[in-house]
């Protein structure tokens, strides 16, 4: 969020400051695998914020998070950076924060001279000797804390990954691979899309005015429509190509989709049980929800017209006497059944 405070104002921490946000957005910042950041850019009374989830590690990748215009602050300021929001501070690490200066064009004054001091002979060495002895200090409390704890672990164990971060990371790879070309196709769909649009556009205005609009003549130097011109349009099997290949594109994104949702599913699989392959109840949900696909498919198929009367073929009657005569044929097999298998074990 972004709130404008001269020194005067106190943060609302009960109402989370709502009532003094300029603008703001909600983003995921924590368990990524790359560090997220911001970029914040104050230019001609405009306060412009930029965010980075971190999902990959590419510049190109910064979402707008908001804007806010005639925003006029102080010449003179501090730039700061905290992680206390309420009562209690998250930790947080602050890898880096740079700042640079943004002037209008042919505004920039000129970059001053800087002269690093030089320093002699005897601060030199002053200077290398305590680096040496408190070298030799930091060299003494390593082997104290050995001898202290015998059993700590190693720091070399953090440095060889698991069989589950070898998976994961693989997974990630390939997902984030995914990802930008899903991106690179949305963006040719956009181009393609455009195009479309203009020659829709073009082939509209001709059938309109019946030739060449007269923008395009104007633009081009062509003499007056009302002589005869043979211009070379587009035609309508150049119209069915397009659309043609705007939808196998989209055909091409949507199963790209489908094995992206399949490798999230792998992924959260894999971090349930570790790295230890896919458990037997995936398969059964698999099995599951395929069941449900085909009672679906056939319910589908079912046609849904209004029910018949049955026709009284029997009497109730000869069904009831049917049906006894089932039972009694069940339980006469029953019998014979279990005398079996009474024979069978005094046998053994």
């Amino acid at each position: 969020m972004a709130m404008a405070n001269d020194g005067t104002k106190e943060y609302d921490h009960a109402n989370d400051g709502s009532w003094q946000m300029l603008s703001g957005c909600v983003k995921d910042f924590r368990n990524k695998p790359f560090p997220t950041r911001a970029k914040i850019e104050y230019y001609m009374n405009t306060l412009t914020v930029l965010f980075h989830n971190g999902m990959t590690n590419s510049d190109q990748d910064y979402e707008i998070c908001l804007r806010v215009e005639n925003l006029f602050l102080p010449k003179a300021g501090y730039f700061g950076i905290s992680a206390a929001t309420g009562g209690l501070a998250d930790d947080h690490d602050v890898l880096y924060f740079l700042t640079t200066s943004l002037y209008p064009p042919g505004s920039q004054p000129p970059a001053p001279s800087v002269q690093v001091p030089k320093l002699s002979q005897e601060e030199e060495v002053k200077l290398t000797k305590e680096y040496q002895e408190f070298q030799k200090k930091l060299d003494l409390q390593k082997e104290e804390y050995k001898k202290d704890h015998p059993d700590a672990e190693n720091e070399f164990d953090d440095w060889f990954e698991s069989d589950s971060q070898r998976e994961l990371k693989q997974i990630f790879s390939g997902m984030s691979q995914i990802f930008d070309q899903v991106k690179l196709i949305s963006q040719k769909i956009d181009e393609v899309v455009g195009r479309q649009e203009r020659a829709l556009g073009l082939i509209s205005t001709l059938h309109q005015s019946g030739g060449v609009p007269q923008q395009v003549v104007a633009q081009q130097g062509l003499p007056p429509p009302s002589q005869p011109l043979t211009t070379d349009t587009i035609r309508r099997h150049e119209v069915d190509a397009v659309l043609s290949n705007q939808n196998s594109i989209i055909a091409q994104a949507r199963e790209l989709k489908g094995y992206l949702m399949d490798i999230v599913r792998k992924t959260d699989s894999l971090s349930q049980q570790g790295g230890g392959g896919a458990p037997q109840s995936q398969e059964t949900t698999d099995m599951l929800r395929e069941i449900k696909e085909g009672m679906g498919s056939l319910r589908q198929q079912v046609p849904l017209s209004a029910p018949q009367s049955c026709p009284t073929c029997i009497t109730p009657l000869v069904l009831f006497l049917a049906f006894f005569g089932h039972l009694v044929v069940m339980f006469v097999y029953l019998l014979y059944r279990d005398n079996k298998g009474a024979q069978a074990k005094k046998f053994y």
